[in-house]
């Protein structure tokens, strides 16, 4: 089990360059004309967008069982860490196997009392085993940089109940019968069960207390 700790359905997800400006001028001599100008934006393809969007929408179908999280749990997933306003509760599954959009590393979940269990599926997290890259992502990430950012995280403690310290090191984490994490495989959130106004990929969701 790897430590971890520090982000509705969807059909389509829409990140593209918006126009700044659009003018329309009178060229003397040369009829109309039209100049315009566009933003930047970030780098990304249809092909990207598209896939994006469908990786995503199979990851809520494969997950859509979890939203009790009681089958999360005969399934080998287990809370690790505390309540986190803005990523809620982390359930872990015992075995990472490597990126599969379709089995998450992790579920997230907030506390509802409508729910069943009394925790509603908010989102998803994915572990990655990469090399860096200058820019301080991983090499050749699932999804595009433009879209998701991933991280990673230092010097965690892994409590026998499950709870998790950031404040100690290897020697000290051991004196606690825990386990030490001196550094976590990449991570990334998908808010795809609860939207988040920061986008799908945000570190946190404000909406999840």
């Amino acid at each position: 089990m790897k430590a971890f700790l520090c982000t509705t359905a969807i059909n389509t997800i829409v990140y593209v360059c918006l126009i700044s400006s659009l003018r329309a001028q009178q060229a003397p001599d040369h009829g109309m004309m039209m100049e315009h100008e566009h933003s930047t934006g970030a780098a990304l393809s249809y092909e990207d967008l598209t896939r994006t969007a469908a990786m995503l929408e199979a990851a809520r179908k494969s997950t859509a069982k979890y939203q009790d999280v009681r089958v999360a749990e005969e399934e080998g997933f287990r809370a690790i860490g505390p309540d986190v306003p803005g990523m809620g509760i982390h359930y872990v599954r015992a075995h990472h196997t490597g990126f599969d959009v379709l089995h998450p590393d992790i579920l997230l979940y907030e506390k509802d009392s409508a729910a069943p269990a009394g925790l509603m599926l908010v989102g998803v997290s994915y572990l990655l085993k990469a090399e860096g890259d200058q820019d301080g992502q991983p090499h050749n990430p699932p999804f595009p940089r433009s879209l998701a950012t991933w991280h990673r995280h230092a010097n965690l403690c892994v409590l026998p109940d499950r709870s998790v310290k950031t404040d100690l090191n290897e020697e000290q984490c051991a004196a606690e019968g825990g386990r030490f994490n001196a550094q976590t495989e990449w991570m990334v959130h998908a808010w795809i069960w609860k939207d988040s106004p920061d986008g799908v990929f945000s570190p946190t969701n404000p909406t999840v207390k």
